[in-house]
């Protein structure tokens, strides 16, 4: 009859793998999810990470970021050297610099641990046991352990003696601890570990929220309000919404248009670069107040015409324009000129 390890079960949950069977060995278990609760730890971009043709595999590529659509999303960590616990060499942090060779405390959180790894759980099937430096790469990382190779030397060579057992540590994808499961494969005291990992760098829930789909689902149950005013945008030139429904009133500082809208069945445009269009079957103007009603100014704020009420007046030009058919001016020494085609009075 089987039983539970409780050490086994809660360090392979804390390294993201189910806990199935006494039987299996730690590498033998699934990668799962685990709950995450802060906001800073809950990443909001996992949709932009590869699941299969990873970019990286390589010592060439090491400290390269990935990036798609303009946001970087994972980097890449070639053979870092990790830091020792101060008690033990059972226990190797991810720290960026690399700490001391004396080792650092484990009761508090290093201000330079890396975090956030990215596990096998992200890739397709077929990578699930594939590591970060196989031809063809995946997510599961490659510990090695050496008394010869050091970080300065990163072009210098780890043999496959050199690689680590993945039955011989447990390593927490979340917060980039490396434990060993017994002394009988820790380091030698003049040994240092080396990681191969990709590292999730993306946006944050505290950050922001990346969509592939319908806002709906969502479930929004209160007013969505910024921490702070006038600082966050809500799509960008490049990055644009498409479509936007709001049942109530749109209250806006400035509104900047490039294309047509419509208006209850009106169209506002342009035409050419600068003038206005507006296409409807008719037009109705009507003014609150019986004075002023329209009034058109040019260049100069000179008034072109304007309506009082029942009452059309003309802006007065002291130039005479070249005569048109139809054309009215008024001179503004109370003469009134119309232009007409044709010769002579009709």
């Amino acid at each position: 009859m089987g039983f539970i390890d409780s050490g086994s079960k809660s360090s392979r949950l804390l390294a993201s793998r189910r806990y199935t069977h006494n039987t299996h060995t730690t590498a033998q278990e699934s990668f799962t999810n685990v709950l995450d609760i802060q906001a800073a730890e809950i990443y909001t971009e996992a949709n932009l990470v590869p699941t299969s043709s990873l970019p990286f595999s390589g010592s060439s590529q090491v400290g390269v970021t990935y990036s798609t659509v303009g946001t970087n999303v994972m980097k890449y960590w070639y053979r870092h050297k990790l830091t020792p616990s101060n008690v033990n060499d059972e226990v190797w942090f991810f720290l960026n610099p690399t700490g001391s060779d004396s080792g650092i405390g484990a009761q508090l959180i290093d201000s330079n641990q890396q975090t956030s790894f990215i596990s096998p759980k992200y890739s397709i099937a077929s990578l699930a046991n594939s590591t970060a430096e196989d031809s063809t790469p995946g997510y599961g990382v490659v510990a090695y352990k050496s008394s010869t190779y050091t970080q300065t030397s990163q072009t210098g060579s780890l043999s496959s003696g050199d690689k680590i057992s993945g039955n011989d540590y447990i390593f927490d994808y979340k917060t980039g601890v490396l434990q060993f499961l017994s002394s009988a494969h820790d380091p030698a005291s003049n040994e240092v570990v080396f990681l191969t990992a990709y590292q999730y760098v993306g946006k944050t829930l505290d950050e922001g929220i990346s969509f592939t789909g319908d806002t709906t689902l969502i479930s929004v149950s209160s007013s969505m309000i910024p921490n702070a005013d006038d600082a966050f945008d809500i799509g960008t030139t490049t990055k644009q919404w498409k479509d936007l429904f709001v049942d109530g009133t749109a209250n806006i500082d400035t509104l900047s248009l490039t294309d047509a809208f419509t208006y209850n069945g009106v169209t506002f445009n342009t035409s050419g670069s600068t003038h206005l269009s507006l296409t409807g079957s008719s037009f109705d103007f009507k003014s609150t107040n019986s004075s002023n009603l329209l009034t058109l100014y040019n260049s100069s704020d000179e008034v072109v015409f304007k309506f009082d009420d029942k009452v059309l007046t003309l802006g007065a030009s002291t130039t005479t324009p070249t005569a048109r058919a139809g054309g009215l001016f008024y001179s503004g020494s109370d003469q009134w000129f119309l232009g007409f085609d044709g010769v002579g009075l009709p």
